[in-house]
């Protein structure tokens, strides 16, 4: 008999083999439809996405069959394999095939959402089943079915070849079975690594287009969930995740371009980072404050800033305060929102200050007002554990949290929580009573029905007839959001505390944020108020940054003192234009004129016209990045050395 024909008779190779070539074959139908979705991008680069594409593909095999192939090879050394062993083999191949079509099919939505297959924020949300199964049910049903369905479908039609393949079998002879060991224990470890150079095979190895959907079509989707699993710890930043590392020294010397802030007299080394705060307005008893964040709300929702005509309450509310016309969020994720406007933290290669440890206890806007004798609360319609929140809150100076389960008998219960309405009411109720005891307050408010799946009351809004759009569903949804903040103000403004607060409106970040040229530039663009009894009515139009926030509300509450924090307090004229932006693994830096981008691979400039529209030509690379790369590495830099601790925080006083 051929050392072929007994190959087929080893139930310790053949069938993992053909498993192993239908995996290859799906992943390939997969990719070729991505290809085909955005051929113009791929045009030029067909080769090495298919090769790369390969590579991929033979290195998650390898990981995902190497279980199953190793302990069949080891169990024929007994002679005749035991059939628990059979068994197991016969029904793993067709579980892995079917997980591998459940990730590719669910890739196709994630694309959609978010712009590039499934990474860290993929995995992430497998830690909260119960939002995202009912996310799925009330907005993605037809989606989550033909998942299902088809993952199910191809389960049974591969279980039945895989029965086919283990009928009959038999055993190689014991020196065959052991030379194919040796044969694996070489091919499986190097088929797992994707390369015989020291580095091994990871998504930057296929970055060769500006696009960021582009540069993940090669590695199929089960290879990207992966990595980012095996990148899930939130304390340390890998080379291959940031483009360059900068010493503490640079990036602190660096500040003072990246904001104009001014700096103490005399420098206390453990807090390098204060800066002084003199407030451009003194009262004559403490102003309340209400931070309103808002899910998803982008500039394009809003007609003046050039969007949809779908924020008739926005136009309305920027007439009475301070409207901010070129606001850039610092990434596309809800905590980077949060930890931008509520501790003045940049984006940088680490996970959100949400999700990290904080001992000494972090400088945010609740532990600074908490200070100052202010009760500090943070209320959301849905449940607060999502993404390490409430942990977040607690341990840095909320004293009160308002969650779903706070609620009694709401309007109506989404798929994220209780709606706007429901929210924007106990909000009110909730500072009326503290208004009453003359309790001065600092709450954020945290919107949650302008979240996939859009799942909002019926009959409250509709959509204007100039408005054409695709995606009626999400429009609606946002029109929503924006009527429910216009029913919040109409509550507000006839209750006493209206008088004497200080009211913000910004969003955490834009919905949608997906990569259509080399960095979604006009994404992060998104709207911002400031409603103050001391403030006139006026428009700016300067480039502003989240990080802005902390720092300005200091001023306009008449709070001084000092303060770690990098943001800059927009009272004064004499400010520093730019925004800091992160997407994914990519770093940007705007000046007004140009966008700089940073990537693991890549460097390079491009040109930005007026503020809304990113330039297609290249400019230049391997230019000196320095001042950029300091920038990167702020966010680490005062984590790692507990630069941002409250601690830090002195000569804390109001209205003196």
């Amino acid at each position: 008999m051929s050392i072929i024909s007994k190959l087929k008779l080893n139930y310790s190779i053949f069938p993992i083999l053909v498993f192993f070539v239908l995996s290859i074959c799906l992943f390939s139908l997969f990719r070729t439809g991505l290809v085909i979705w955005k051929f113009n991008d791929c045009v030029d680069n067909l080769s090495e996405i298919f090769l790369y594409g390969l590579r991929y593909d033979i290195s998650i095999n390898c990981t995902m069959f190497a279980p199953v192939l190793l302990i069949s090879i080891l169990s024929a050394f007994a002679g005749n394999t035991p059939k628990p062993i059979v068994t197991l083999q016969k029904y793993y191949l067709p579980v892995i095939l079917a997980v591998q079509l459940f990730v590719e099919l669910t890739t196709i939505p994630f694309i959609l959402e978010y712009g590039i297959r499934p990474n860290k924020l993929y995995v992430e949300y497998l830690i909260y089943p119960k939002e995202v199964i009912s996310m799925l049910l009330n907005g993605h049903i037809i989606e989550s079915v033909v998942c299902v369905v088809l993952t199910a479908a191809v389960f049974f039609c591969f279980l039945k070849i895989s029965k086919k393949l283990h009928a009959d079998y038999q055993n190689v002879s014991r020196k065959l079975n052991a030379l194919i060991l040796l044969l694996v224990l070489i091919a499986v470890p190097l088929g797992i690594r994707g390369t015989i150079s020291h580095k091994p095979l990871n998504p930057s190895n296929a970055s060769f287009s500006n696009t960021p959907l582009v540069n993940s079509i090669p590695p199929n989707s089960c290879f990207t969930a992966f990595y980012a699993l095996r990148h899930m710890n939130v304390n340390e930043v890998d080379r291959s995740s940031i483009y360059a590392f900068d010493t503490k020294e640079n990036v602190l010397n660096n500040l003072k371009y990246l904001s104009t802030r001014i700096m103490p007299e005399k420098t206390d080394e453990s807090c390098p980072l204060n800066q002084v705060i003199t407030p451009a307005y003194k009262q004559d008893k403490k102003r309340n404050i209400v931070i309103i964040l808002e899910e998803s709300f982008g500039a394009r929702y809003v007609e003046s800033l050039g969007g949809d005509a779908v924020a008739p309450n926005h136009e309305k509310l920027k007439e009475e305060g301070w409207w901010f016309e070129r606001m850039y969020a610092t990434g596309h994720r809800s905590v980077r929102g949060i930890e931008a406007v509520t501790a003045g933290y940049p984006s940088g290669p680490l996970s959100s200050q949400v999700k990290l440890e904080h001992p000494d206890g972090l400088t945010t806007i609740a532990n600074v007002y908490s200070k100052l004798g202010y009760s500090t609360s943070f209320i959301y319609g849905g449940e607060s554990h999502f993404d390490n929140m409430r942990n977040y809150f607690f341990n840095n100076g909320v004293k009160e949290i308002i969650e779903q389960k706070d609620y009694d008998k709401p309007e109506y219960v989404a798929s994220w929580g209780v709606s706007d309405e429901d929210l924007f009411k106990k909000a009110n109720e909730f500072f009326v009573e503290k208004s009453k005891n003359n309790e001065p307050f600092c709450s954020l408010v945290f919107t949650s029905s302008f979240h996939d799946p859009f799942d909002i009351p019926e009959g409250k809004v509709k959509l204007p007839d100039s408005v054409k759009t695709d995606d009626p569903k999400r429009l609606t949804a946002a029109m929503y959001a924006d009527y429910a903040l216009g029913k919040f103000f109409e509550m507000a403004k006839k209750e006493e505390y209206y008088k004497n607060t200080v009211f913000v409106v910004i969003a955490d970040h834009d919905s949608r944020v997906r990569g259509i040229d080399a960095f979604p530039f006009t994404n992060f663009s998104i709207p911002a108020l400031i409603i103050s009894p001391d403030i006139k009515p006026f428009k700016d139009d300067r480039v502003v940054s989240q990080i802005d926030i902390f720092p300005t509300l200091l001023s306009l509450t008449g709070v001084s003192g000092e303060f770690p924090l990098v943001g800059q307090d927009l009272t004064q004229d004499n400010i520093t234009q730019r925004a800091i932006i992160a997407y994914n693994e990519i770093f940007g830096f705007y000046d007004t004129k140009t966008l700089t981008l940073l990537a693991p691979s890549i460097s390079m400039e491009f040109p930005v016209y007026k503020h809304n529209k990113l330039g297609k030509n290249f400019i230049r690379e391997g230019s000196d990045y320095s001042r950029e790369i300091s920038y990167l590495n702020t966010a680490l830099t005062m984590y790692e050395n507990n630069y941002s601790r409250i601690g830090c925080v002195k000569k804390l006083e109001q209205n003196k």
